[in-house]
């Protein structure tokens, strides 16, 4: 299953050490290394599994009667407000219990402490796969969620209503396609915020087309989750199979790096796209 991990997550509402992701001292320079997904399981969060089989690839909702699609169609979510050390909180796992590549339609809903459905908090992700603009592989994949009104400090789970899924005519990847940052001769980086260019490496039998986003995060706070406060989509590619692709970054890129990843946290992400 892509980017998922069987490690044990911490407990929700207690923050992981705040040099993870700190902005001072060494731990700064560190805030700036390429984070491990963080799509672990919080074993205090509710699981919503799926009680339907999911044979059809084309699944429109709309004519269902009463409730969440959640639960029904087997293409479940599962939330993770903070995460370990060393990866990345605010993780909405979606699952794709069908055996080909699809996208998915639907309402991301927050939720409180007692699972009550919060209409003035807005959900949106990184990525955007509740919109149809990255591909869930079979098994599931990840993206990573933003909280925008009041009470969005409130949120305790997001779950996702569903109202279609669509197969998409291309080959199943079964691995995830990496990211290097490298400098100007080519050389490797432990530090996205000094990437002058990005490797693609796609370990699959068949070409991935890709979007490379990057993402910001806010400073650690101890209780706080570190959501993202800019997301930006910097370029589209088809990586082939078995090979790899380099990437020159634009000077806007460049410049966000550079300027956020000294206070936050900056990391460029491979996001498989229709």
């Amino acid at each position: 299953m892509l980017h998922r991990s069987m490690q044990p997550s911490a407990r929700c509402g207690v923050h992981a050490p705040a040099t993870r992701v700190a902005a001072s001292g060494r731990a700064r320079v560190a805030a700036s290394r390429r984070p491990r997904d963080g799509v672990l399981h919080n074993a205090a969060m509710i699981h919503r599994t799926a009680s339907a089989a999911a044979a059809c690839l084309l699944v429109a909702l709309s004519a269902c009667s009463g409730g969440a699609a959640q639960g029904r169609t087997g293409f479940d979510t599962d939330f993770t407000r903070i995460a370990p050390t060393g990866y990345v909180d605010m993780s909405l796992d979606f699952s794709n219990p069908t055996k080909r590549p699809v996208t998915l339609q639907g309402r991301l809903v927050a939720r409180d402490a007692s699972d009550v459905e919060m209409p003035d908090v807005t959900v949106t992700t990184a990525f955007g796969t509740e919109a149809g603009r990255a591909i869930v592989m079979p098994g599931g994949s990840v993206d990573f969620v933003q909280l925008q009104g009041a009470r969005a400090g409130e949120v305790r789970d997001v779950t996702f209503e569903i109202t279609m899924s669509a197969a998409i005519d291309v080959p199943v990847a079964t691995e995830p396609v990496g990211v290097t940052s490298i400098d100007a001769q080519g050389r490797e980086l432990d530090y996205d915020m000094l990437a002058e260019q990005v490797r693609l490496e796609n370990p699959n039998v068949a070409p991935v087309h890709i979007r490379v986003v990057l993402m910001v995060l806010r400073a650690a706070e101890a209780g706080v989750p570190q959501q993202a406060t800019l997301v930006r989509d910097v370029t589209a590619v088809e990586v082939p199979p078995n090979g790899e692709t380099t990437i020159e970054l634009d000077p806007t890129t460049k410049s966000v790096l550079r300027e956020q990843g000294g206070t936050g946290f900056v990391t460029l992400r491979a996001v498989p796209a229709p």
